[in-house]
Formats: structure tokens, sequence, C-alpha cells
């Protein structure tokens, strides 16, 4: 899973993913964008780590690509900034509540032009390609002018104020179009970086009502202190949470991202899966051969394992289930799979 972080230039984008990753932005990866890695904090990991006492524990994560800044004003190279994460399945916003006598509000409707600006110019040179195309008799002339049609609902969706998202297309219809990776048709999680207690300014809640609104300098300050230093001053700032975590999960969430694990005394591990997915894809998340030769999965639900003490009692208690190919995963679902190969 791959998140962007995307915004304007000075917006705090780049504080942001060194407080997510850990990772101290590089001047010298501004315009190709650089990559580092956020670990999820778990506490489901640390009760199946107690309880198995592992000789190494693996937390689940998300990738985030920090892109070049937006230059303000439909800057002309805009579109080849937001070209880096056309291949991410989220857009991280990040949107400057720091500004004096700025607007969050207007921002982000600017933010969410230049999205849609982005992708008309993709799917406008697509469609002079297949206009050109479809003019000349060849074998795959029918499928060409099914996807013309298509880049032209798209378009015309767009000029009128819609997303891709909220096309009612096929599948059919979806398989050509997920080659652009359009911009608006992936999943968005809206983070303002504004002072603490401040909250997400009302004009941003109403176009976006799940934003975050986050003080990314002053949590980064608060991530090098040591735990009893972090846990006063949370305490006198009135932080219940850190917004690190908030946003992590909000983009497992607005990707459709599920947790399940596998634990033994050689591993407790946190496993990414897209929501919907089986017993069989779960098994391939871990390897090719285990899916290959999927026999079946043996599931317990964390909240019954954990109830239950150990594996050996939730067994003792029915509490383990035997799952075929086709069995949904649900989230936290630790899971041992049997392979013939």
């Amino acid at each position: 899973m791959q998140a962007g972080l995307v915004g304007f230039a000075g917006s705090g984008k780049s504080t942001l993913f060194q407080l997510l990753t850990g990772v101290s932005p590089d001047p010298g990866k501004v315009q190709q964008g650089q990559v580092g890695i956020a670990v999820l904090n778990d506490p489901r990991i640390d009760d199946l780590a107690a309880m198995y006492s592992p000789k190494k524990v693996t937390r689940a994560n998300v990738e985030f690509l920090d892109t070049p800044g937006l230059l303000p004003g439909g800057s002309g190279d805009n579109p080849q900034r937001l070209a880096l994460i056309r291949k991410g399945d989220a857009l991280v916003v990040v949107i400057n509540g720091f500004a004096a006598g700025g607007d969050p509000a207007t921002e982000l409707a600017h933010f969410r032009d230049e999205l849609v600006f982005a992708d008309l110019s993709v799917l406008t040179k697509r469609s002079e390609t297949l206009e050109s195309q479809v003019k000349k008799p060849r074998p795959d002339r029918d499928a060409l002018t099914k996807e013309l049609d298509v880049v032209r609902r798209c378009a015309a969706a767009l000029e009128a104020g819609q997303v891709v998202g909220d096309l009612d297309l096929t599948e059919e219809e979806k398989k050509p179009m997920r080659s652009f990776g359009l911009l608006t048709d992936k999943a968005l999680v809206v983070v303002v970086n504004a002072p603490q207690g401040e909250g997400v300014p009302g004009g941003v809640s109403e176009s976006a009502p799940d934003a975050l609104a986050i003080d990314a300098q002053l949590e980064l300050e608060l991530g090098q202190m040591s735990p009893e230093e972090r846990a006063g001053f949370m305490e006198e700032w009135g932080i219940e949470e850190l917004g690190r975590d908030r946003i992590i999960r909000a983009a497992y969430d607005a990707v459709g991202i599920l947790t399940f694990f596998t634990a033994g005394e050689p591993e407790v591990r946190g496993w990414n899966l897209e929501r919907g997915g089986s017993a069989v894809d779960a098994a391939g998340k871990i390897h090719t051969d285990l899916a290959r030769g999927f026999i079946r999965a043996e599931v317990t639900a964390f909240e019954d394992l954990k109830r239950a003490g150990s594996e050996k009692e939730a067994k003792a208690q029915n509490l383990q289930r035997l799952e075929g190919k086709a069995y949904i995963v649900q989230d936290g679902d630790v899971m041992y799979f049997r392979s013939s190969i």
C-alpha cells in the first residue's frame, strides 16, 4: 500500500512526512519524490507478542511518498508533480492552517481543481489518440471505440464538477481506466496542519467531513522526547492520541485495508489485505506457494484469542475455525495456513 503526501508548497507536507516515517526530508529528492515507511502502531500486535514471546515482531506498514509541493496559481508543471503518485493507492492532502489570513477551505478547493486539471490533461491526450486510432480499420477497433466512450464520459464528468470515482462505471469500463491512475479516482485523506487545539476549520469539514487536524511540528518535537516527557506535554496540551496514528489509520480506512495476523514463536506479524479479500488472497500475501497449494486456514478472531489467553485455550474452547479458500478475511483474524507446497 502506498499513499502520496500532496499539497501546495509550504503546507508542512514534508514535516508530516518526517513525522509519519521518521525519515528526514532530502532536498536532493524533492523533484522525484521521497519514499518512507510508516509503521502502524497496533496494540493487538503487542498483545500477541506478549502471548507468543516471538523472536521477531513485524508490524503492518504503509509506504508514504512525499511529492513536490504544488505551486499556487495553476503552474504549468503541477500535473507533472502530481503524476508521481498516479500508481499510489491514496492521496493524503496537507492543507496549511498556519498562514496568517489564509483560507484552508479555499486552498483545499484549489487543490481539488489541480487534481481535475491533471486528470483532464491525461484524458484529453488519450482521447486524441483513440480518435485517431478508431478511424482506421483494425481488429481492436470495437474495444478502442468503447474505451473512447468511457474516456469522454469521464472527461465530461470532471468538467461538470464530478469526480471519476462517482461515475457508475461497470467493471469492464473500469479496466482501461485503471492504467491512467486518475487522481480524482483515488481515496483522499484531508489533513489540516494547524496549531494544536484549533481543530478542522468549518469550511474544510463541510467539504471533507472526515478531515483531520494536526500540528505536525509540535508532534515531531514530541516524538523526540522521552516517553515520560512526552506524556507530560501531551497532558498539558490536552492531546489524547497522537495525530500520526490517526492519519495512518485514516489512510488504511480510505483505501479499504484491513490487518490480519500470523503468530508463533518465530514471529508475530501484521499483514495488509484489501477488505473483501479471501483466505487464499491472504495466503498469497505471505508467499505465492501458500496460495498455490492452499488446503485450509486455521482462523481465530483476535478478540476471542485474547479472551482465551492462549492458542491452546482458544482451541479447547472451540474458538478456532477451519476455513476454505472462499472465506472472507476479517480485520484482526489470526491465521495459520496449511499448504501442499
